[in-house]
């Protein structure tokens, strides 16, 4: 699941990006006519000179050779006899730029390719370039195995590419060491846990939709004695078999059917670093807040308001999209997943976002984003100018040609490689707000900026064959799911959840360590299983609560005393 996750994710937020359009909008990002002919120029050499004005879009003159390492999905198919390194893609990088992509090596997306990783860094044999995560990313700039791209950035970045990263204020500061630019970080899309919940349920009881943690459980209570989902009804579903109860810092978006909202309201913030009273940082799943939510969850599992199969169900999406329950925890795109499923299951399925529940002093908080990707380049590659005109390429060099060659299919990140999700600092935020103005008719297509954010002015072509009177309200009854279907659940996404989350009012809370320490390398693994199997257990009433304060104990002793003096350094 959690590959298959991934990989849908790439696809959903590369669609947000500039370079989305659902491989039909040929100026998502910057109007391809304006991209030079790959046979203009002559900048993008094998020996670059310093002081030519490099053309991103040029060709190699010569074939230039990049061996990567590459994380797959083994269940992924590709079209015919293609491969992850042999694929329509690649093809082009070849034909079209004399760009020609190697694999170093290859392991499965997930553990295996961390693994993997790892295993480079450690021996010191690292491909030309390859994604890593921040841990590793700071492993390699302190080994001194990685290129300064802060040269080859400037010279060869496109305007696009770096109006990118200016609209995303800090990112290349938090990858600049000692004046030295060491990897192109992806962008974050921006996520918060929203209460996703069948408002046509709620309109039939007679109920409002919900503010407070009391207003939930009311609300989940309701809808399994009403028998809402059937005989079988379930109030609220959650974590499933391999998944996490809440996010944490080294996973801060994942907030897909998890309870971070459930400890959010309640001041507890499990899975990062936070600061306590005296401004000091305490680990997050070991404060009393913490404890206190288990012991609500507890009692709500206990009334069979949560899943009874809490952590072991083999899919929580199977369940909302056979309509048994009403309620699940996710950020803005969940629309995209297993509720059109449910949709096409009962029609008058309304599923509406809320951003709640609220804590006590009537905020809605969740934590921020913290870890992220990280393109990095060998300091032994010899053509590290290679690694930006593949990223500015693939956002912006997606021309007539490019279009025909990929007709009806989505490049995802098992075509792409070096794969890193790029987009404005505003994208979501532009995209709602221009989309409501453009239904209003506060705006005309003519006013979308094309050129910076392509995939919202893409959605408004398609808006009004969707979207039906009164255009404000989003309820299911007013959209048509039929006559522009490949655009209903784009549309429903960011209209329905998209609106919740950018008009919400949120408190965020940061992590104060976004990486491991040099303690958790060895210990995080263990610390984290000892945390989530007394916090399951717990929560389930297999054990009581009063082994949270032992876990807190053994927690400490076996190093978690020693991580938080060494998050405080990093105060």
């Amino acid at each position: 699941m959690k590959k298959h996750l991934l990989l849908l994710l790439s696809v959903i937020l590369v669609a947000m990006s500039l370079s989305a359009c659902g491989g039909g909008n040929k100026n998502a990002g910057g109007n391809a006519s304006n991209s030079p002919d790959a046979s203009g120029g002559n900048s993008g050499t094998n020996t670059p000179v310093v002081e030519e004005v490099a053309d991103p879009f040029a060709k190699f003159d010569e074939p230039t050779e990049i061996s990567v390492g590459r994380g797959i999905d083994p269940n992924y198919k590709f079209d015919g006899t293609d491969t992850s390194e042999d694929n329509v893609y690649t093809r082009w990088l070849k034909d079209k730029y004399n760009i020609v992509v190697k694999h170093a090596w290859e392991a499965a997306n997930g553990t295996d390719y961390q693994q993997k990783v790892s295993l480079a860094i450690s021996s010191n044999d690292l491909p030309d370039a390859m994604i890593v995560n921040e841990t590793q990313l700071r492993q390699m700039v302190k080994a001194g195995q990685l290129a300064d791209l802060k040269e080859v950035y400037e010279k060869y970045a496109s305007p696009a590419l770096k109006a990118v990263y200016d609209s995303n204020p800090g990112l290349l500061d938090s990858v600049t060491f000692d004046g030295k630019l060491y990897a192109l970080p992806e962008t974050t899309l921006p996520s918060a846990p929203l209460t996703w919940i069948r408002k046509d349920w709620l309109d039939q009881l007679g109920l409002e939709p919900p503010k407070t943690l009391e207003d939930i459980e009311k609300i989940a209570q309701s809808f399994i004695d009403n028998k809402m989902g059937g005989e079988n009804s379930i109030g609220i579903v959650g974590t499933q078999q391999g998944g996490t109860l809440y996010s944490t810092f080294l996973n801060s978006t994942d907030h897909w059917y998890n309870f971070s909202s459930i400890f959010f309201a309640n001041g507890a913030y499990p899975g990062i670093w936070v600061k306590d009273a005296d401004g000091n940082a305490v680990y997050g799943s070991t404060t009393p807040e913490t404890k206190e939510t288990l012991a609500l969850m507890r009692d709500w599992y206990a009334k069979g308001i949560l899943d009874k199969e809490l952590g072991v169900r083999k899919s929580t999406g199977e369940v909302v999209a056979s309509g048994q329950t009403g309620i699940f925890f996710g950020p803005w795109w969940s629309a995209y997943n297993n509720i059109p499923d449910n949709i096409k299951n009962d029609p008058k399925a309304n599923w509406r976002a809320y951003a709640a529940p609220l804590d006590a002093s009537g905020k809605f908080n969740s934590n921020s984003a913290t870890g992220s990707s990280y393109l990095v380049v060998s300091k032994n590659y010899k053509h590290p100018e290679t690694v930006i005109k593949m990223t500015t390429l693939h956002q912006w060099g997606k021309d007539e040609e490019y279009q025909t060659l990929t007709a009806g299919k989505q490049m995802t990140s098992q075509e792409v490689p070096l794969f890193l999700i790029l987009g404005a600092g505003d994208q979501l935020e532009y995209a709602v707000n221009s989309l409501r103005d453009y239904l209003a008719g506060k705006m005309t297509l003519e006013d979308f900026d094309n050129n910076n954010y392509g995939w919202a002015y893409e959605m408004a072509n398609h808006a009004l064959n969707v979207k039906k009177d009164p255009m404000d309200n989003y309820d299911i009854e007013y959209w048509d799911q039929e006559t522009d279907a490949g655009f209903f659940t784009h549309l429903y996404a960011h209209l329905n959840g998209g609106s919740a989350f950018v008009d919400a009012d949120i408190n965020w809370v940061r992590s104060i360590a976004t990486a491991q320490t040099k303690t958790m390398e060895s210990r995080w693994t263990n610390l984290k299983k000892l945390e989530d199997e007394t916090f399951l257990k717990i929560i389930m009433g297999s054990t009581d609560l009063d082994s949270f304060d032992t876990f807190v104990e053994k927690w400490k002793d076996q190093g978690g005393d020693k991580i938080t003096e060494e998050v405080n350094e990093l105060k």
